[in-house]
């Protein structure tokens, strides 16, 4: 149990400093405040996902309740990441889930067609 702990943190550090190292750049935007937001968002984006990724193999049972929370994170990031980029996000994760649990997948599709409508 301690390993997967380990695996999971160092996952989610990584991750993270990815997005903060690259987040910056990924914006179109100058303004400070909404990169610092955007910089925030991804990364909370990131710990979700790492959580799913750990989650397929050591307890599938927590997928559901991580894809609505997923889901709801990306929503509320709609505004800082464009329409485009919070589809693909939502898109890229069903792909990554459809084996693992496709109830997820199929949500995570559902809420990807109902971005900007």
């Amino acid at each position: 149990m301690k390993r997967i702990d380990l695996f999971r943190a160092g996952i989610v550090v990584v991750v993270i400093a990815t997005a903060l190292a690259l987040g910056g750049c990924m914006s179109a935007s100058n303004n400070p405040v909404s990169n610092g937001n955007r910089i925030t968002a991804e990364a909370k984006l990131t710990e979700i996902g790492a959580n799913m990724t750990v989650a397929m193999t050591s307890n599938p049972s927590s997928l559901p309740q991580l894809t609505q929370q997923y889901i709801s994170a990306v929503q509320g990031s709609e505004a800082l990441l464009g329409a485009d980029e919070a589809k693909q996000k939502l898109t890229a994760t069903a792909a990554q889930l459809a084996t693992a649990c496709s109830s997820c997948a199929q949500s995570l599709n559902t809420a990807a067609a109902q971005i900007g409508q």
